[in-house]
């Protein structure tokens, strides 16, 4: 009867925890995930997120679940890489102090000692808690990651959350364009989101992402946010920050089709990643020139932050901060 009893009980707790996961919120809780199409390795990878982003979790099959991003892309990852969590713990994380890694790559060490044992990688972008200070952390801050795992990373390698994005809620062109080039010469992925590798729009969405701005995961969709701009002028319109994307021009038998995007630097210059991270002229017969595509549209962001669901600011974000 007690092998009955716990068979029973066993199964309704299993039960509880599935709706939970189904329906509740998680923490990406290693340096970078694949977000796949379908629950299984050899799907195509769709994206990619980063510790520390707050994702939805909306089902559950095997040990992978389906996560919806806070700018509302989808797909699949795996149990080890999510930290499940309430709906009270949810709010602590928001109302946290936190961190945000501010060097290309760093890591996480048992104890502030160079020769302690790494507990996790980090990449530019991640989000840390602060953890309790141990009182002789030399030259270390420590350190919770988002599935408890406890730690120290170098000072200089990490940002206070707020502040950072506090001065990046305003960026300039300028500034999306700098973030960008710390990115020069680093490798195309498709579906990269990480100094580890992006694609194109992966590397338009971790520079604005850098700078405080939370955009759209696709080229596809970045071209029906912000402001259109008339593009016939690329030295004389598109201004620094500006997006460019290529593709096929709609025709009577066939709708507009966007496969590639770039940040304008101006004079009619832009750095994207085609292969990798590189600069390219807009401008027709130069030896610079990108000529395997057609310009099919320009956007504007800037200056549209927070007045459209595909432009939102971390610091605006319900699920980064607890709105008043």
């Amino acid at each position: 009867m007690k092998k009955v009893l716990f068979i029973i009980l066993s199964f309704v707790l299993c039960s509880v925890f599935a709706a939970e996961a189904r329906n509740g919120m998680a923490l990406v809780s290693v340096s970078v995930t694949d977000m796949k199409k379908a629950p299984d390795y050899q799907s195509e990878t769709v994206s990619q997120a980063t510790m520390g982003t707050p994702v939805e979790v909306t089902g559950k099959q095997g040990y992978w679940y389906s996560i919806v991003t806070p700018e509302g892309y989808t797909g699949w990852t795996t149990e080890l890489n999510l930290a499940l969590i309430t709906e009270e713990r949810f709010g602590q994380w928001r109302a946290s102090d936190r961190l945000i890694v501010t060097e290309y790559f760093a890591v996480v060490r048992e104890s502030p000692c160079s020769s302690s044992h790494v507990i996790s990688d980090c990449v530019m972008g991640n989000i840390l808690e602060l953890g309790a200070p141990a009182g002789n952390d030399d030259g270390y801050v420590p350190v919770v990651l988002p599935d408890g795992r406890k730690g120290y990373v170098r000072d200089e390698c990490v940002s206070a959350l707020d502040s950072w994005m506090e001065e990046a809620a305003d960026p300039s062109g300028e500034d999306i364009v700098s973030t960008a080039r710390l990115f020069l010469g680093f490798p195309y992925l498709w579906g990269g989101l990480s100094p580890k590798g992006m694609d194109c729009s992966g590397l338009v969405k971790l520079s604005y992402f850098l700078n405080g701005i939370i955009l759209l995961r696709d080229a596809s969709q970045q071209i029906g946010t912000g402001e259109p701009i008339d593009y016939s002028d690329v030295a004389g319109s598109l201004q620094a920050g500006d997006l460019v994307f290529f593709g096929r021009s709609a025709s009577d038998t066939r709708g507009r089709s966007v496969s590639h995007v770039g940040i304008c630097m101006g004079d009619g210059l832009m750095i994207h990643s085609s292969l990798r991270v590189r600069i390219n002229s807009l401008l027709p017969g130069r030896p610079d020139s990108y000529t395997s595509k057609s310009i099919v549209g320009a956007v504007r962001v800037l200056g549209h932050q927070d007045t459209e669901p595909g432009i939102v600011t971390v610091l605006g974000h319900p699920w980064y901060f607890n709105q008043e």
